[in-house]
């Protein structure tokens, strides 16, 4: 809607736009590009070599790495909201299913950090199976014969270590405290506050440049003016929700956990903006529009 109403602005107002839109593109390019070559290598190098001090020192600069992000995705909303509404030129096809007023959806960060309890509650399960298993079949399978042990060398320094290293974050979602999921339930309860909320301010005021435009009160310009204003308050609402359900999750939880969730998030971000993904996917929709048209 704002893009066909922009032939009525001043090409100075429109050639601003597309700066501003440009500018925005290449910060959101380098930032991927940051989160890629720097901060996940770091976390990922520290979440298994490094004390948990060091390690939340890590996890503060990643979690830093994402609220500068909306704080600048704040700015180029206020400069021009329809580049964050149509994210055209730094969104590809395989990330705007997952985007909501312009960005991920906050319900992507609680269903990240569902995963690892899910995932975890799973693991548990399965090894209370393996034991009940194990213990039904110990008498037929225990022999006591000394000629039948086998005895394992092991490195007991190096295998130490490793695990001790390596166990704190084994273990990070076995302590899963009343606080943690009580928090997490009410993060989610203020989700399905929030969330349709701001919709029904995005639907509130299409139906007011509806009824200015139907009714003639003012031109269909000074309407959209008067809602691209409404959403950039929306967009920004939405950007504050985002940062504070990652700072609360990053807060609540563990420095392991804060750590393995941050991981994960910007797995998943860089993930989906993987080329190959990205050449397959364009290859899988040339031969679907393809079969399509055929037909």
């Amino acid at each position: 809607m704002f893009k066909s109403l922009r032939k009525s602005i001043p090409t100075t107002t429109t050639t601003a736009t597309s700066n501003h839109r440009q500018r925005f593109s290449d910060y959101y390019s380098n930032w991927i590009t940051t989160l890629t070559t720097t901060h996940l290598p770091n976390l990922r190098l520290h979440m298994s070599a490094s004390s948990p001090n060091l390690l939340s020192a890590h996890v503060e600069i990643l979690h830093h790495h994402f609220k500068s992000y909306y704080h600048t995705l704040d700015l180029a909303t206020a400069a021009d909201v329809s580049q964050i509404i149509f994210p055209s030129g730094h969104r590809n096809p395989i990330e705007l299913p997952f985007l909501w007023l312009g960005d991920l959806h906050p319900y992507v960060f609680t269903n990240l950090l569902r995963s690892f309890l899910i995932h975890q509650n799973d693991s548990v399960s399965l090894n209370q199976n393996d034991d009940v298993y194990d213990n039904d079949n110990n008498d037929d399978d225990y022999d006591d014969d000394d000629d039948d042990d086998v005895d394992e060398e092991i490195e007991v320094g190096e295998s130490c270590e490793f695990l001790k290293k390596q166990w704190p974050l084994m273990n990070a979602w076995k302590m899963q405290s009343r606080k943690l999921t009580g928090r997490i339930d009410q993060i989610e309860r203020g989700l399905r506050l929030m969330v349709p909320a701001l919709m029904g301010r995005v639907r509130k005021a299409q139906a007011g440049f509806v009824e200015k435009v139907g009714s003639g009160v003012v031109t269909a310009a000074v309407a959209a003016a008067e809602m691209e204003e409404e959403m950039v308050g929306i967009v920004m609402d939405a950007n504050r929700l985002r940062k504070d359900v990652i700072s609360e999750i990053v807060n609540v939880t563990s420095v392991y956990q804060a750590a393995l969730f941050l991981q994960g998030l910007a797995q998943f971000l860089v993930g989906i903006r993987d080329r190959k993904l990205l050449k397959e996917f364009n290859k899988c929709n040339k031969s679907f529009i393809k079969s399509g048209s055929s037909s």
